[in-house]
Formats: C-alpha cells, sequence, structure tokens
C-alpha cells in the first residue's frame, strides 16, 4: 500500500482489494478522514448495489471508495452525498462525451449505456451524517466485458484510445472536489442534478409491484426517492429497488 495526496485527496492505493468498500470498512471511521481514497486497479469483488457484482479488468479502470465527513449535513440532507458523486463522475465523463447522464438513483451512462457504477454508505450520527463511503466504479480503458451485465461501455469503447488510468484518476477527483465544495448548497446540487437526470423528459413506461404504468419524472425528494406523474396526474414516489425502467 502506498500513500499520495491527488487533487487535494489523500490516496491510499492498494494492489490488489476484494473491494475497496469491504477495506475501508475494515479500516474504521477512527482512521478514516475527510478526502480520504481507497483505490485499487485490481478490485475482484466489486460490489455493486443490493449484492450486484462489478466488473472490472485488472489494470484498466478506476475502482475506488471515496471517504467524506462533512461537518453538521443533516441526515435528512444525505442524498447530496450522492449528488456529489454523482456529479463528479458525469462532469468528468464529460470532458470526453456527450451524453452523459444520472440513471437514478446513481448509475451513470452515456446515451442507454452504463460507465459507471456507484454504491454509496452512510454512518449516520444522531442529527447528522457522520460520514459516507462512496464506491465507485468507472470503464475506463476496457476493450471487452464478459459479465452478463446487458449494457456496459468504457471510455476507450467510446472515443477509441486508451486515457492513463492516473491522468484519468486526477480528472475524476478534481470534479468530484468541485461537486463537493457544493455539499451545503442543497438547491444548487439538486437543480445541476436534474438537469443531467436519465429520462428527464418525455412520458416513458416504468414498472412497479403493481405492474407497467407511463409516467414522466417530476424530480428527486430529499430522501433521495425518485417522484413520477404518471399519465392519470397521479404523483408516484418510489425508493431503490420499488421501481424499475422499461425499455
Amino acid at each position: 500500500m502506498q500513500e499520495y495526496q491527488v487533487s487535494g485527496f489523500r490516496v491510499r492505493e492498494y494492489e490488489e482489494l476484494g473491494s475497496t468498500n469491504t477495506e475501508a470498512e475494515r479500516v474504521g471511521w477512527s482512521e478514516l478522514e475527510d478526502k480520504m481514497v481507497i483505490l485499487t486497479y485490481r478490485q475482484t469483488q466489486g460490489r455493486g448495489q443490493v449484492g450486484n457484482h462489478w466488473e472490472s479488468e485488472p489494470g484498466k479502470n478506476i475502482s475506488m471508495t471515496v471517504v467524506f465527513k462533512p461537518r453538521e449535513l443533516p441526515a435528512g440532507q444525505q442524498f447530496a452525498v450522492s449528488m456529489v458523486i454523482a456529479l463528479g463522475a458525469c462532469d468528468f465523463i464529460s470532458r470526453y462525451v456527450n451524453e452523459c447522464s444520472v440513471k437514478w438513483p446513481n448509475d451513470i451512462y452515456v446515451g442507454d449505456r452504463k460507465i459507471s457504477g456507484i454504491l454509496i454508505e452512510h454512518s449516520i450520527m444522531g442529527r447528522y451524517v457522520g460520514g459516507s463511503l462512496c464506491g465507485i466504479g468507472v470503464n475506463i480503458n476496457q476493450e471487452r466485458f464478459l459479465s452478463d451485465a446487458p449494457n456496459p461501455v468504457s471510455l476507450f469503447q467510446l472515443i477509441g484510445e486508451e486515457i492513463p488510468v492516473e491522468r484519468a484518476l486526477e480528472e475524476l477527483l478534481d470534479c468530484i472536489g468541485k461537486r463537493y465544495e457544493m455539499i451545503r448548497d442543497y438547491e444548487g446540487l439538486e437543480r445541476d442534478f436534474l438537469k443531467v437526470l436519465y429520462r428527464r423528459e418525455g412520458v416513458y413506461d416504468w414498472e412497479d409491484e403493481r405492474g407497467i404504468f407511463r409516467a414522466s419524472i417530476r424530480g428527486v425528494n430529499e430522501f433521495g426517492q425518485l417522484v413520477l406523474e404518471d399519465v392519470e396526474g397521479n404523483e408516484r414516489v418510489y425508493g431503490f429497488k420499488e421501481i424499475s425502467y422499461k425499455f
């Protein structure tokens, strides 16, 4: 393991890890610092949402956990952390390609293909967010994907050339750091988040436990829930895994 500074973040780089979030949990909150990064270019058991696996070819992509310990961020505004990470990732990817969007709650898409996945775990202390472990994987130079994930894509596949992963890391952390400066500007983050929300305009098919229906996105509330308006004019509010996109 080696440590160094990148774009205002203290990075701990490991030769290989099962999961950067798991390693951050092992290190523990007493040792973790605000704007610390647990990084590896060889992650063997990357964790996705609700136990899903994140595929990453060794040495080709970024797999890391960004640690945030914001001062007195109300627990009711914890979705601000998700917006910081998602917008930072989208800002970085938009340096290279167009059509970058955030597929609620926090997948990063280019067009209809997934280029980045995010897994955020909070520690709540009383009325405030004590800290957040922000796991993020970004596909940089991977040429082929072997898992059964339906729609992965990398920057290499999109632009046809490799990007040095060290440079990509510096640029990504720079973008995340600038968004983190907005952590107390919830309205500003929300405004920018809604601008890049996947399927933010138009009426689409959705599916919940009652079946398929047509609706448009109205926004995301302070609890990070997706707010839809169906074609009958009814408001529908959903938490993660309570609603799915239909393609």
